[in-house]
């Protein structure tokens, strides 16, 4: 399995003032994406995403914007069956029927972000600053370390956090995608 293309690469670590170890920074970026695009409960970068919904009053509101376009619309019948719809449009912000005896649809879009948003770009750059600076014992759950004379205990929150977003870099995520409307689990 290949992973996704990291949300932020070297340079815009650099670019924002970050200073990733050049060992590591390629992992720590790849990481700090798995985080965000987890944290996000829907894709980012651009995706084909299926879905069936309901048409009312011959206008659909498809899922989990931007929507980047639409590449095909079909009418599902009562058995399931599919039947391609044509005359329908995409305003911006709706897809529209030119009649309403389409009762649920099935379409069949693009969505994300491309050009991948600067908030993000610059958060992901974030995380990896701050994962390259948390001490392995800590992500494994490990609450206090001592070496001779030297003791260090981390917070049990600080702990919970260490796989995951901090509770202000996951608000800065939520204000860059806007309010979340739909968990996307799967494309084709």
């Amino acid at each position: 399995m290949s992973l996704p293309t990291p949300l932020a690469g070297k340079t815009d670590a650099i670019a924002y003032g970050y200073s990733l170890p050049v060992d590591s920074a390629d992992a720590l970026l790849a990481r700090a994406s798995a985080r965000i695009r987890r944290a996000a409960g829907q894709p980012i970068t651009p995706s084909t995403v299926i879905v069936q919904l309901t048409v009312a009053g011959g206008v659909v509101e498809l899922p989990a914007p931007p929507v980047l376009e639409v590449q095909a619309v079909s009418s599902v019948g009562e058995d399931g069956t599919l039947t391609t719809v044509t005359g329908w449009w995409w305003d911006g912000e709706h897809l529209r029927f030119p009649t309403c005896l389409v009762p649920r649809a099935q379409v069949t879009y693009r969505r994300g972000w491309d050009p991948v948003p600067d908030g993000i770009v610059e958060l992901t750059c974030s995380v990896a600053d701050r994962l390259s600076g948390t001490p392995k014992g800590m992500e494994s759950g490990i609450r206090q370390e001592t070496v001779d004379d030297y003791s260090v205990t981390y917070a049990s929150e600080a702990i919970q956090y260490a796989g995951d977003l901090l509770p202000g870099e996951l608000a800065a995520l939520q204000r860059e995608l806007g309010e979340r409307c739909v968990w996307v689990v799967s494309g084709p």
